[in-house]
């Protein structure tokens, strides 16, 4: 695999924005020069101290700080597929304006925002959304192209300073390694489970994929037992953009299990003394 981020590798090279603060600076001084009144010095240095802070303070601080989190043992990693891979862009509205006697005015900007699953794992996150690079937001002029079914490994933690969003600190992406890729559907006996549950989804048969399903079940963080499997079949093989999907999805490597991802859903199946049974899913917390 090819590391393609590593927090512990990136320099703060965010030095330019000092122009800014400095900037204001100068333009404070000359003020006070030339216009000669003492109240220009506190309006202007409390706009250099603001840019200051805005700026070029708070990129440096957030970049150290990552970089203390990326060494410290609460680092996690994983490692799997990506899959539910979404990047978009869209208008955030910032409010509005009203000029008196004039009317008023909207304001919006830019945000694109990207997510995706590696492996369970779910990771969201603002392109370019922080104050430093010091974590990966795929934020480069040609950003990477992230695509479900590429292998990936990332390491990440919760960061306190952003109500534990999780950061990713260092990410690989390429094949799966040796021992995995030549792991085939073929020879874990998954293909005549999947062929048969992936029918059973396209014809509506509920009994047969409940059959396929392991008990109890995890859904909406309750423990469900085959009487109540019928809020499951519900919500997760009715819609028809799911139901389509899985009766035409390919499904990849994850770990010792097999996943498919569907839209907002990852459905992960796992091999038990029973045979090969839909264990669980992931889905992504920000979905409507």
């Amino acid at each position: 695999m090819t590391e393609v981020f590593n927090t512990g590798e990136q320099a703060f090279d965010q030095y330019i924005m000092l122009v800014l603060p400095g900037a204001a600076f100068a333009l404070t001084v000359a003020m006070v020069v030339w216009r000669r009144r003492r109240r220009w010095l506190w309006i202007g240095g409390a706009l250099t101290l603001f840019l200051f802070l805005l700026t070029f303070a708070l990129p440096l601080a957030d970049h150290r700080h990552m970089q203390a989190l990326a060494a410290s043992p609460a680092v996690k990693t994983v490692e799997g597929p990506i899959s539910g891979h979404r990047r978009e862009t869209r208008r955030v509205w910032l409010g509005t304006s009203r000029g008196v006697g004039v009317g008023t005015s909207s304001s919006y900007r830019t945000q694109t925002d990207e997510q995706f699953f590696i492996g369970k794992q779910w990771f969201a996150f603002e392109v370019g959304g922080f104050p430093s690079t010091a974590s990966f937001t795929n934020a480069g002029d040609a950003p990477l192209p992230l695509r479900d079914g590429t292998w990936a490994r990332a390491s990440y933690i919760a960061d306190p300073w952003y109500q534990n969003q999780l950061r990713i600190v260092k990410l690989a992406l390429g094949e799966p390694a040796p021992g995995d890729s030549s792991k085939a559907i073929k020879n874990t006996g998954f293909a005549t489970f999947w062929r048969d549950f992936a029918a059973a989804v396209a014809r509506g048969d509920r009994a047969a994929v409940q059959a396929k399903t392991r008990f109890p079940f995890l859904f909406a963080g309750t423990p469900l037992q085959p009487d109540r499997f019928a809020t499951v079949w519900q919500a997760l093989f009715t819609p028809p953009p799911l139901k389509q999907c899985l009766s035409r999805a390919t499904p990849l490597p994850d770990g010792d299990a097999w996943s498919v991802s569907c839209g907002v859903y990852v459905y992960v199946f796992e091999k038990a003394g029973n045979g090969w049974r839909f264990a669980t899913f992931a889905a992504d917390p920000e979905a409507e």
